[in-house]
């Protein structure tokens, strides 16, 4: 799972370098053409011409800012942080373990399996509504609507896994 998110991190930086080089060479290759793109962008947002032909010519003067507008409006690209793709494998790999330990937890404090899966059960839907309710907070959604379907999609999946155990086993 880390490693999905560092190479997902990863090649969303590496596309950006890309972009980033091909979108230099067009400005130093075609910079008429390139400019137009920009009169075009700005015309989009309903800018008249003679309002983008002093930014257009200011752009044409300062070719950092213009390749940053280029990769902002054109393309939509933002420069991503170098260090996201650590970031990412290493907030995935916590969460995987923490939230692989909750319903685990039961299991290695409870020696009775059937007991450990009813507490399982239990401390999962738990943990599942108090996760929902923290995200719909903190979205600025209904955090008990949120809760009630993190839980319940959660419940969806447990059941689905528990099933297919089941009709592997036996």
């Amino acid at each position: 799972m880390e490693l999905g998110g560092y190479l997902a991190a990863k090649s969303e930086a590496d596309h950006y370098d890309r972009e980033l080089r091909r979108e230099q060479e067009e400005i130093d290759t075609i910079p008429d053409s390139e400019a137009a793109e920009v009169a075009e962008i700005l015309a989009e947002y309903g800018v008249e011409p003679h309002e983008y032909g002093p930014v257009v010519n200011a752009l044409r003067k300062n070719p950092q800012a213009w390749l940053d507008f280029m990769m902002k409006f054109e393309l939509g690209l933002e420069k991503p942080d170098p260090k996201r793709a650590l970031q990412s494998a290493l907030t995935i790999a916590i969460a995987y373990v923490l939230g692989g330990l909750v319903p685990l937890l039961p299991y290695m404090l409870i020696p009775v399996a059937q007991k450990a899966l009813v507490a399982s059960v239990m401390v999962t839907i738990l943990a599942l509504l108090i996760f929902g309710f923290a995200k719909g907070y903190f979205t600025g959604d209904r955090p008990v609507w949120s809760a009630l379907q993190t839980a319940l999609i959660g419940a969806i999946a447990f059941a689905a896994a528990f099933g297919m155990a089941k009709a592997v086993q036996g």
